[in-house]
C-alpha cells in the first residue's frame, strides 16, 4: 500500500505543531479538563480511565504550542489534572501515585532551574514558569526519567488492573515521545515519522 495516502494526515499533524499559542484561555489549558476528583465513579471503569487518558493526550498536545522553556511546567499541570481525576478512588491508587510523582518531579525541576529573567505565562487558570536555557539538558533528562518511572509503575500493576493501567501507560509513553520530539532539533519531522510508522503498522 502506498504511503502517500498518509501524506495529508501527517501534514495536518505537522501543521498543528506549528500553530502558535493564542494567549490566555486558548485550549482551556489542555482540553478543558480542570475538574478535580473522580466524582461519583468509583472502582476501575472506562469513564475514569478515558478521562485520565484524554487529559494526558490533550494536555500534551496543548503544551507543544508553548515555547520549549515553558513546556516542563505545562506538563506538570497536565499530570496534576490527570491525578486529580483519581483522588479518592482507591482502585487507581498505583496510577494516582505514578501521576503525582511525575507532577512532583517536574515541580522540583522547574523550581530548581527557574529562569528569573523571563516572565511566567498564563493560560486560563494555569501559570507556567520558565526554565533557564542552560538547564535544558538537565531538565529534559529529569522529565524523561519521571515519565519512565510512571510508565514502569503502571505496567507493573496487578493483573486485575492491567486493562485500564495499560491505557494510561500508553498515554504517558506518548507524552514522553511528544516531549522528546518537541525539544530536539528536527522534532516536527521526527514526530511525523513516528505517526507514519504507527499508521503503517495498522495496515
Amino acid at each position: 500500500m502506498s504511503v502517500f495516502r498518509y501524506a495529508a494526515p501527517i501534514a495536518v499533524v505537522a501543521g498543528l505543531w506549528l500553530v502558535p499559542s493564542t494567549g490566555a484561555g486558548s485550549e482551556g489549558g489542555g482540553g478543558g479538563d480542570y475538574g478535580g476528583g473522580s466524582g461519583a465513579s468509583q472502582g476501575l471503569n472506562n469513564a475514569t480511565t478515558r478521562s485520565v487518558v484524554n487529559i494526558l493526550n490533550r494536555g500534551a498536545s496543548s503544551c507543544r504550542r508553548l515555547p520549549w522553556t515553558y513546556k516542563y511546567d505545562c506538563y506538570r499541570w497536565v499530570y496534576k489534572r490527570a491525578a486529580d481525576k483519581l483522588v479518592g478512588n482507591t482502585a487507581y491508587s498505583e496510577a494516582y501515585k505514578a501521576l503525582t510523582d511525575v507532577e512532583t518531579s517536574l515541580d522540583t525541576l522547574v523550581r530548581q532551574n527557574r529562569d528569573p529573567s523571563q516572565p511566567v505565562r498564563r493560560r486560563a487558570l494555569e501559570t507556567y514558569t520558565p526554565v533557564k536555557p542552560e538547564s535544558r539538558p538537565k531538565v529534559t533528562r529529569g522529565a524523561e526519567q519521571a515519565l519512565d518511572r510512571a510508565e514502569t509503575v503502571l505496567l507493573r500493576s496487578p493483573a486485575s488492573k492491567q486493562v485500564h493501567y495499560a491505557r494510561i501507560a500508553e498515554a504517558v509513553n506518548s507524552n514522553k515521545t511528544l516531549l522528546r520530539s518537541a525539544l530536539l532539533p528536527g522534532g516536527i519531522i521526527r514526530f511525523a515519522g513516528i505517526v507514519l510508522n504507527r499508521l503503517l503498522q495498522q495496515t
